[in-house]
């Protein structure tokens, strides 16, 4: 099933926090999904089953998200996430393209991530989109430790790297 990428605004708020609560033990708020898309820099997408506009329509609708921040060069990953029936078709990897193209649109020659320590999936997405680990917050997560990952957007001619 073709799935589109809606830009997020503060109006889908709620939508962005349920979405987060479903994927996450420490889901985010409302208000709290509100003030991180009003921040200067940042930017969402909602990935959206094309056609969840047919009444009915089985395992259609909002299926995922990813939140990011540019700024000063950098930008930041702030939250990905893909509901469990969607995960590993491929939108996950959508998301994150998208977030790094509007980086790299924002001006950004980095992008930086923080993935859960035993979070094997979400590594290797991250990992085969050119991320790699550069250092470990310990306790970040209430269960474990983050591993902050990195990617370079922009090579000497331009081109990813």
């Amino acid at each position: 099933m073709p799935v589109a990428l809606i830009p997020a605004a503060r109006v889908h708020a709620e939508l962005l926090a349920a979405l987060h609560k479903v994927c996450f033990a420490a889901p985010w708020s409302v208000a709290a999904m509100g003030e991180l898309l009003a921040m200067p820099g940042a930017a969402g997408l909602i990935a959206v089953a094309e056609d969840s506009l047919v009444p009915a329509a089985s395992g259609s609708g909002p299926c995922g998200l990813v939140l990011w921040r540019a700024a000063g060069g950098e930008a930041e990953v702030l939250t990905i996430a893909v509901l469990p029936p969607w995960r590993r078709a491929g939108i996950g990897a959508r998301l994150l393209d998208a977030a790094m193209a509007g980086a790299r649109a924002a001006g950004a020659e980095a992008m930086f991530l923080e993935v859960a320590d035993g979070n094997a999936a979400a590594q290797a997405l991250y990992a085969g989109h050119g991320f790699a680990a550069v250092g470990r917050r310990r306790g970040y997560y209430a269960d474990g430790d983050a591993v902050v990952m990195r990617c370079g957007l922009l090579a000497p001619k331009g081109d990813l790297v």
